[in-house]
């Protein structure tokens, strides 16, 4: 079971700040227990980091993955990340997940959204009772796709809660690990795209699970890898150098426990 607090009792080698310019805020897990972290608890823009609460609420409520999406006005025109939908198009909601999860695409986001709640806003109440649930005590949501709105908020600490539970589903930990797809609307328009998450095929163990960034949360991203029985958890919100950051800690960490393993 993943340790997402530190024990403060005797004995115990409490987490540090080791990388103070890693991230505005961040956390390392290895094997279940905390290495480093920074302001773990500091309420942020979440980014599209979001998009996992997203993905859980919709794979919960009645999920049909062969259901048709339209694109509507509003999640035509959002701005962000696109898979470049047009008004009236359609998707198998499948394949808009995949866009939401592989391209961090808004427009496939709100088009789920729409479809599974009728609003924004209603889905939004839907996510906050998902997040309650899962304990995420300091975040707040308000925009699906994770775009800076007044209010919303979350923790490095609650995302790491969020992207264990989502890791936790086949099909969202099957379609983070996508380093590229492709789709195809219901008018037969291809579109391919790319991962955000630069770090898949480059750091060794990656198995996922999303980036994120806008202009409030700045650059984000969580990060899972397995190497030889070990498992590295990685939160970093406001990341300036993310993916430079991003891998060296990672490496740090299975550093240590390789460490750790030699004297015992």
């Amino acid at each position: 079971m993943l340790l997402l607090l530190p024990l403060a009792t005797g004995g115990t080698t409490l987490p540090t700040d080791a990388y103070p310019g890693a991230a505005a805020s961040y956390i390392v897990v290895a094997d279940g227990r905390p290495l480093w972290m920074r302001a773990v608890d500091q309420p942020r823009q979440p980014a599209s980091l979001a998009k996992l609460l997203t993905a859980l609420v919709l794979l919960k409520d009645g999920w049909q993955p062969d259901a048709g999406i339209t694109t509507s006005a509003a999640a035509a025109a959002v701005g962000g990340s696109r898979l470049g939908l047009r008004r009236g198009e359609r998707l198998q909601a499948r394949d808009a997940l995949t866009a939401l999860l592989v391209r961090s695409a808004n427009d496939a986001c709100v088009a789920l959204a729409e479809h599974a709640a009728g609003t924004l806003a209603a889905f939004a109440e839907r996510m906050n009772a998902r997040a309650a649930t899962l304990g995420m005590s300091d975040s707040y949501f308000v925009h699906p796709c994770g775009l800076d709105a007044p209010g919303q908020r979350s923790s490095a600490r609650d995302l790491l809660r969020l992207a264990v539970a989502a890791m936790a589903q086949p099909e969202i930990a099957r379609t983070v690990a996508l380093r590229e797809a492709v789709v195809t609307s219901s008018a037969g328009r291809r579109f391919t795209m790319h991962n955000g998450n630069a770090l898949l095929g480059r750091l060794d163990g990656i198995v996922g699970i999303k980036s994120g960034y806008t202009s409030g949360a700045g650059k984000c991203v969580i990060a899972l890898a397995r190497r030889g029985g070990h498992e590295v958890w990685l939160v970093m919100l406001d990341a300036p150098n993310r993916w430079w950051m991003a891998d060296g800690l990672i490496e740090a960490a299975f550093g240590q426990l390789e460490r750790e393993e030699a004297v015992r």
